[in-house]
């Protein structure tokens, strides 16, 4: 067999491999059904505010963000942790301010990142600038019972 075959045949065997295991895929996990809780924070838009926040039963962190903020995008760890540690207990989501005009006129929303926490549909605390995991706790430590978010 010509070498520019051999080579051929040696590239298709390698992709074929890769698609059969996956590329860079922890293999041990494959059986691992992410939960519904595993989702993170819950994407809002204008039209799904009212029912996701003003009329949620548990308290609701809002993480007001645009896709050019960079201190936004950074703070986006910490907000999939939120929602991953606090779920059932406070709700957490997140409002791209670009996509969402309304909501951002609504809630004067002018300076990034801004957090607001809602209880029972109502604005009870903004949160302007950037904001750790361990600041953000400490916040909603104010709206849930402490013990829940230790």
């Amino acid at each position: 067999m010509p070498f520019h075959k051999t080579q051929h045949v040696a590239t298709a065997l390698i992709a074929l491999i890769l698609l059969a295991v996956g590329c860079d895929r922890d293999l041990s996990q494959t059986d691992e059904i992410p939960s519904p809780t595993d989702a993170g924070p819950i994407q809002l838009t204008d039209d799904s505010f009212q029912a996701e926040v003003l009329e949620s039963e548990l308290p609701v962190l809002v993480d007001m963000w645009a896709p050019w903020c960079k201190p936004c995008i950074a703070m986006k760890p910490a907000i999939q942790r939120l929602a991953l540690e606090l779920s059932g207990d406070v709700k957490v989501a997140e409002l791209n301010i670009e996509e969402n005009p309304f909501i951002q006129k609504k809630y004067d929303i002018d300076k990034y990142p801004i957090l607001l926490i809602f209880v029972d549909g109502i604005e009870t605390q903004r949160l302007v600038g950037s904001k750790t995991h361990e600041q953000l706790l400490n916040a909603l430590t104010n709206h849930v019972a402490v013990e829940k978010l230790r």
